[in-house]
């Protein structure tokens, strides 16, 4: 079966680019086509639970903004025109749906269709261009970044779509990705590997529990930084750490430390704080960013810090750019 990326190519393909080169020959060139943004297909995460609702074939046609306010509600009629139910019963066994879902509210309609190229990157990074600056980069949390880069673009001939796309998804700058990984480590570190034991020693189950959820955060931001990879929203962020190729063994530690109990675990805890700890200190010495004195988090955090090379990044208080 195919998965919503994949059916969303092949829509665009069969049907989209046939109706563009129709419809709209002298602007052909100037429209991107692809699927990008939120909802699971964007990343290639969808499945059968996903077709409960706001599921249909679908796919995004990125203008400028100039093109759009020309053309746009020209062309958002010949994409709603499409002949969806016939494309389903072309490929019903690729599909694998005999109709789109039957709950489709008014999300879908901001998310597939006509926008501009300008609107797209702003409601995703805050920006309608490429970022310049340390302070462009470090502006938008990890998760809307993940969204500006993921899926994929089908055609663009004009390149104005791909050209800011390609600077975010060439990922953080070093001097930046540093900040990033010290502020999320030390956090963890101040969490988990301090403050965790201190309040289960208090009996305060509620800041135990905190202290974990925050570890467990902070980790997780920091793995996806060592990766190359912004991390999504919450709701696929253990599954994106399948694809890991750093630190890759840590993702089972974290799963067993988020299903333990205060109560009556909090020794195995500590223990599991401390191993997935000592992993990432390890990847730290093998990179050169940290000499691996100390095994607390903070303590690396900082000697990461004095690896960066901008004097002002590296003056910032280390918990600055933590995600």
């Amino acid at each position: 079966m195919w998965n919503g990326l994949k059916i969303s190519e092949v829509f665009f393909e069969e049907y989209g680019l046939p109706m563009l080169e129709k419809n709209f020959p002298e602007y052909v060139d100037q429209i991107a086509a692809g699927l990008a943004g939120q909802t699971s297909e964007c990343f290639g995460y969808d499945d059968y639970i996903s077709r409960d609702h706001d599921y249909a074939p679908g796919f995004c046609l990125w203008l400028p903004e100039e093109l759009k306010k020309k053309i746009g509600d020209d062309l958002q009629k010949a994409y709603e025109d499409l002949p969806v139910q016939e494309f389903i019963i072309n490929h019903r066994s690729d599909v694998g749906m005999a109709e789109p879902s039957n709950i489709m509210t008014g999300a879908r309609r901001h998310r597939v269709g006509v926008h501009s190229i300008e609107e797209f990157y702003y409601e995703h990074t805050g920006m309608t261009h490429a970022p310049v600056t340390v302070q462009d980069w470090l502006a938008t949390p990890q998760m809307h970044l993940a969204e500006a880069v993921n899926g994929k673009v089908f055609r663009d001939p004009s390149g104005e779509f791909t050209k800011i796309r390609n600077v975010w998804a060439g990922y953080y700058p070093e001097d930046i990705l540093k900040k990033k990984v010290a502020a999320d480590l030390a956090m963890a570190g101040k969490t988990g590997q301090f403050n965790y034991s201190r309040s289960i020693k208090r009996g305060d189950i509620g800041a135990a529990y905190f202290c974990v959820t925050e570890f467990i955060y902070k980790i997780t931001a920091a793995l996806f930084l060592l990766n190359g990879r912004y991390m999504p929203y919450y709701k696929w962020r253990f599954r994106a750490m399948n694809e890991f190729t750093t630190l890759s063994s840590v993702q089972k530690p974290l799963i067993k430390l988020s299903q333990m109990s205060e109560e009556e675990e909090s020794l195995g805890k500590v223990d599991l704080i401390e191993e997935i700890s000592g992993e990432i200190v390890k990847e730290l010495v093998k990179r050169g960013w940290s000499s691996g004195y100390s095994d607390y988090l903070l303590d690396n955090a900082k000697l990461v810090m004095k690896t960066i090379s901008d004097t002002e990044i590296a003056s910032w208080n280390v918990f600055v750019g933590e995600d």
